[in-house]
């Protein structure tokens, strides 16, 4: 069985037709083929939710606690930067500050914060916010996109003034230097070697550099990064086990190296420890249609729609799971689905025509 399975890549646009219609038949049978007019197109998404705001986040984890000075965090989402004349800003938002209600829902992690973003149709919005104090603050915020603002000099002008340690690992990831992005992240863990999010970044990073090389005809088992990769992976997910998006990050890393096996293993970890990720349950289903049980990806991989529907690849594994087993409508209604989501990017709409081809694999 030869599978072309997606990893994670980000887009927007809902197709609320699929969302409804995915999760009645994850356990099994053959659905009825879709008309497109079910899928219309979404409505135009703007920018990405978390330039909007103006506050970059991620999910809480205790590793974080080394450059905030707090400890242990709460559940929610974790403000790392607050970029300067943004609404984060105008509202008080500061670094250190855990966004854990939004809209009324309840915020376990950042992908549930960009989600109730994506799926808004205004711009009006209430946060609840937990600071650094243990307060806790009801905030209405009106979101704006934000004009004429560059991350990258926004972070450089952040190091020139002093040595801080977040801007550092912001810059290091956002960089388009992966070269300049691994020495950066390298000499911030000679001087935190206990910093788990670190060593994350620094696989990938190096991950990055080892997919350009293969690209250029270098085979990956030469590739002199890919021992330091996947020992930076293993010391990050030591340094902090219980960690979801560090489990992800390695399953994501694993299947990238060809071991769907062992990224089994580290996404099922990540959905106990999270059910509530939508990507924990991507890499998982992703996995088991890897090891050829496309029966229980289906399941998976509906989890991971119905948490986050804004994300192209999901679409395209859960296709490839019908495609397997021979059902053929519901592949074809889920490439439509997908189609709402490509936009006109060339490149995912060619994998789009090769898999709505009954017989044909995505390349």
């Amino acid at each position: 069985m030869c599978l072309a399975l997606a990893l994670v890549s980000p887009a927007c646009g809902p197709p609320e037709a699929l969302r409804n219609r995915l999760g009645k038949d994850s356990a099994g049978g053959t659905a009825d083929a879709v008309s497109p007019d079910e899928f219309p197109p979404p409505e135009s998404p703007g920018q990405p939710a978390d330039a909007r705001l103006g506050a970059l986040v991620l999910t809480n984890e205790d590793s974080w606690g080394l450059f905030l000075s707090r400890g242990k965090e709460r559940r929610g989402s974790l403000v790392l930067e607050v970029l300067p004349d943004s609404p984060a800003q105008s509202i008080g938002l500061t670094p250190g500050d855990v966004i854990t209600w939004l809209d009324g829902t309840e915020i376990s992690n950042h992908e549930q914060l960009l989600t109730i973003f994506r799926k808004s149709r205004t711009n009006q919005h209430t946060l609840r916010v937990t600071r650094a104090d243990g307060s806790t603050n009801q905030i209405e915020i009106e979101l704006a996109p934000s004009n004429d603002f560059s991350m990258l000099s926004h972070l450089e002008g952040k190091l020139a003034a002093g040595p801080d340690p977040i801007a550092r690992y912001l810059l290091a990831e956002n960089l388009p230097d992966r070269d300049r992005g691994i020495e950066m992240i390298r000499g911030l863990l000679a001087e935190h070697p206990e910093f788990a999010e670190g060593h994350a970044l620094l696989s990938r990073l190096l991950i990055d550099r080892i997919n350009q090389a293969t690209a250029g005809g270098t085979t990956l088992d030469s590739s002199p990064d890919l021992l330091d990769a996947t020992t930076a992976i293993d010391t990050a997910v030591q340094l902090d086990p219980e960690s979801a998006s560090l489990l992800r990050a390695r399953s994501q890393i694993l299947l990238a190296l060809g071991d769907p096996a062992k990224a089994e293993v580290d996404a099922q970890r990540a959905v106990e420890l999270d059910d509530s990720s939508a990507e924990s349950h991507f890499l998982l289903g992703t996995s088991e249609l890897s090891l050829d049980r496309p029966e229980e990806a289906i399941s998976s991989l509906h989890r991971a729609v119905r948490l986050d529907p804004f994300v192209f690849d999901y679409y395209v594994n859960l296709a490839l799971c019908y495609r397997a087993l021979n059902r053929e409508p519901d592949a074809q209604s889920t490439v439509l689905a997908a189609r709402t989501l490509a936009g006109d990017d060339p490149a995912l709409l060619q994998r789009l025509d090769d898999l709505a081809t009954p017989g044909v694999e995505a390349q």
